[in-house]
């Protein structure tokens, strides 16, 4: 055997320790996240988020087109994923439903697939861009319903009153 081969075999063991490190805090980061949004998630939630996602998962097929909506519009599996996780972690989600939503979420990827070869890449996005801006700061200005612009308390308020408070939409928030 000579040097060369003892110092060969030294580098590819460092380098599988180095490998099998950075695995192992990567799912000690990945679990450590879920256990923040569980315990995140179960402060925030409130009887209506639990309501929301029943309804939303009532029937297999619901729970199916709710996760290809969801996905369709956050444009991330992933996210949808850790959400759902997020939700069961917490109990407000059981796993039947959760599981039709992920296999939604799995269909709502393709989504993006199927608008690029509908509308192929001709379509010049920036020519929408700018009139969405101009909706979207019509619709902020003239909506004065959501819960910020008739409660006084809004941003003292903490944040799991003010999500039942958004979900409810009504006045009692402020007495």
């Amino acid at each position: 055997m000579s040097f060369d081969d003892d110092s060969d075999k030294r580098a590819r063991m460092k380098n599988l320790i180095d490998a099998l490190g950075v695995l192992i805090g990567g799912i000690g980061l990945f679990l450590l996240g879920i256990t923040m949004m569980t315990n995140g998630l179960k402060l925030a939630a409130g009887p209506a988020l639990e309501l929301i996602l029943r309804r939303a998962t009532r029937t297999p097929l619901a729970g199916l087109a709710s996760g290809v909506l969801v996905t369709a519009l956050v444009q991330s599996s992933t996210a949808v994923t850790m959400a759902v996780i997020g939700f069961v972690n917490a109990g407000l989600l059981d796993l039947g439903g959760a599981l039709w939503v992920l296999f939604g979420a799995n269909l709502g990827m393709t989504t993006t697939g199927w608008i690029v070869s509908l509308l192929g890449l001709k379509m010049k996005i920036d020519a929408l861009a700018l009139p969405m801006v101009g909706i979207g700061i019509a619709l902020r200005l003239t909506i004065s319903t959501l819960p910020w612009s008739w409660c006084p308390n809004w941003p003292s308020m903490r944040y799991a009153t003010r999500c039942s408070a958004l979900a409810r939409w009504c006045g009692a928030c402020c007495a």
